[in-house]
């Protein structure tokens, strides 16, 4: 006798949570680099509230104060930021924000170094040994993908960091020219570029109209490939190439530019001091 086999409910249950990918709301990992005064925590401002800034002994809030929907946590040990009893346990178990800011890892790779003098007594100006630089890296690796997974529960990711000029080496045989990304152990900035889905770049320009006659200063960000500057945003294929510099950055800008629209003009004003 033919046996015959009935669908469990449990597949069908599976089958049904089937949707387009063009429909799956995805949220942003980010990271944004530049030197200072030059708009990322400004940028970081425009991200969904209710936000949560972790302020990595930078406190350089004062220029998003009147901003609404932005509390701020001060870090300055390294287990604040990943230990048994961190933020990061808080925000994974649940809370009301929308988005994380962590301003920035330049600061964050000072305090686990900090971390790792104390555990293992050095004194004062001894020198890391290679041994010691591999524990902090993966201890930078660690916390980023911890923070970057985030996204799984719904949340806006954005690092933010400092910037930093690599000259080539000699083993660059391809590479003749600098390279500017953020200012990480390279192991950990290669590891950071991976692992966003967003790279942005911000400085300042003048620009001049031409119809008015005068000059005003623009912040922007580079968001396209460059032959210097590390950028990338992901997006449809068939969206075309990403534009090269966005002017007065915010996040609905981005999310657009990866939903492969054109980012609208209008102009977000934020006061900065």
């Amino acid at each position: 006798m033919k046996k015959t086999f009935k669908r469990s409910k449990k597949k069908q249950g599976i089958a049904s949570r089937i949707q387009p990918l063009s429909e799956v709301e995805t949220p942003v990992t980010m990271a944004a680099y530049g030197q200072s005064g030059t708009g990322k925590t400004v940028f970081g401002a425009t991200f969904p509230k209710p936000l949560l800034l972790l302020d990595i002994r930078e406190r350089g809030a004062e220029s998003i104060a009147d901003v609404p929907g932005i509390d701020v946590l001060n870090i300055d040990d390294w287990d604040d930021l990943d230990g048994e009893n961190s933020i990061y346990w808080h925000l994974k178990n649940g809370s009301k924000y929308k988005s994380v800011m962590l301003d920035q890892l330049t600061a964050a790779q000072a305090l686990g170094m900090d971390k790792l003098r104390k555990q293992k007594r050095m004194k004062p100006g001894e020198v890391f040994s290679q041994r010691a630089w591999g524990q902090l890296s993966g201890m930078m690796q660690e916390m980023i993908y911890n923070y970057r997974e985030l996204y799984s529960e719904g949340y806006n990711i954005l690092f933010l960091a400092h910037e930093r000029i690599r000259e080539p080496q000699e083993e660059d045989d391809e590479r003749l020219a600098p390279s500017v990304g953020v200012n990480l152990m390279q192991s950990v900035a290669s590891f950071t570029n991976g692992v966003v889905s967003v790279i942005g770049n911000t400085f300042i320009r003048e620009h001049y109209d031409k119809k008015a006659k005068t000059t005003d200063t623009q912040y922007c960000m580079r968001v396209g490939p460059h032959a210097y500057y590390r950028a990338k945003i992901r997006r449809p294929v068939s969206a075309g190439p990403v534009p090269g510099v966005i002017v007065n950055p915010t996040y609905d800008k981005i999310l657009a530019i990866q939903k492969g629209q054109s980012p609208s003009r209008k102009k977000v004003v934020i006061r900065r001091k």
